[in-house]
């Protein structure tokens, strides 16, 4: 009796009195939910590209027709039941995988979820798609800043990595990671339950036994950047970057061009988009955003391959990553309502551009 009044008196026990049910952020949620947006996009580019070559084929005959949404509901069922199911390390890389690929292949027919004549092409169902991949990718870099420091959180840290140790022989950067998370749990006196936790756990990590050889991800990981630091060093890598963001920013200053051919009237100038010619006088909203946008993004391109050339890395790969941060986060919204074939191209090309500049940056700037 009188234990529990000094506990309580102390608040120490507070948090045992009542089961705390507020969410906790995985340790591993920004990777999770960006893996998910990877294998969103990759599927509805390969989906896309796969009917456009042959000829949008009926699978079911005269009768039915089990349109790929079909299958992602599939995957988004076998995504759920592996994470009720299974406990082990992998399960939230393949749910991610599966969660992925699966709204993909769903959401890539909303556009005959929202039309009366189950039209695959309207216009709104590219930006639809687009704007449901932003928002993956926007809630991958909401998670990026969850505070995982809490002592919740420091305690559901370590009870998934603790899963290791009934896997077998613990590899070096995951025993260093586990022993990490109970330093800052026994460190944080606020639960002093937590900290008994840790302190138990600590000797059971410390004596477990250290995988020998390193993981053949690891390997294969490490094998690629020596070949990458051989086969593409620092003068060849930014040729690649300033080439790659002078192409690109002069294919967008096409729409500089669209927006002048637009204001200027001319009967004579025939603006074609995906095979429709547009009317001569009229300035489509659509077309004037995407235009403007993508004018904006050509000049910061062609700036930062100039910028590139000259030496100005830490400006040259700023503006570059800016100017594709705008064009994927807003002017292929608009570009996607006009033609979803040209927008699925420009995606491609212009997150490759961004993987080139994002590792010219973690390589040499960093």
């Amino acid at each position: 009796m009188t234990t529990t009044a000094v506990a309580a008196s102390t608040g120490d026990e507070a948090p045992a009195r009542r089961r705390l049910r507020g969410p906790v952020p995985r340790e591993d949620a920004a990777r999770n939910v960006r893996l998910v947006a990877v294998a969103f996009g990759v599927t509805v580019v390969v989906t896309r590209l796969y009917l456009a070559l042959t000829g949008y084929p009926q699978i079911g005959g005269a009768t039915y027709h089990l349109a790929h949404a079909l299958w992602g509901g599939l995957l988004l069922l076998l995504g759920g039941l592996a994470a009720l199911m299974w406990s082990n390390r992998w399960v939230p890389t393949a749910t991610a995988v599966l969660v992925g690929v699966g709204s993909g292949l769903f959401v890539d027919e909303v556009g005959k979820f929202i039309t009366r004549r189950n039209d695959y092409f309207t216009p709104l169902a590219a930006p639809i798609i687009y704007v449901v991949f932003l928002g993956v990718l926007g809630l991958a870099t909401v998670t990026r800043h969850a505070r995982l420091d809490r002592p919740r959180a420091l305690a559901y840290s370590v009870a998934v990595r603790s899963k290791d140790l009934a896997d077998g022989a613990l590899r070096p950067h995951d025993r260093a990671a586990l022993l990490r998370d109970l330093a800052a749990l026994e460190a944080d006196t606020s639960r002093p339950d937590l900290v008994a936790y840790a302190a138990a756990l600590r000797p059971v990590v410390e004596a477990a036994p250290l995988e020998e050889a390193p993981s053949r991800s690891r390997a294969g990981i490490a094998g690629l950047a020596r070949a990458e630091a051989a086969l593409v060093p620092r003068w060849l890598h930014r040729i690649l970057l300033a080439a790659g963001s002078a192409l690109l920013g002069l294919l967008s200053l096409v729409g500089l061009v669209v927006l002048i051919a637009l204001w200027s009237s001319d009967p004579d100038t025939q603006i074609v988009l995906d095979d429709q010619v547009v009317p001569p006088g009229t300035r489509p909203p659509m077309l004037v955003v995407a235009s403007a946008g993508e004018a904006v993004v050509g000049v910061l391109l062609l700036v930062a391959a100039v910028a590139l050339v000259i030496g100005r890395d830490r400006a040259g790969v700023r503006l570059c990553r800016i100017g594709l941060v705008v064009a994927l986060a807003g002017v292929n919204v608009a570009l996607g309502y006009l033609d979803a074939e040209l927008v699925v191209v420009a995606v491609v090309a212009e997150l490759a551009l961004l993987v080139v500049a994002t590792r010219y940056r973690a390589r040499f700037l960093d």
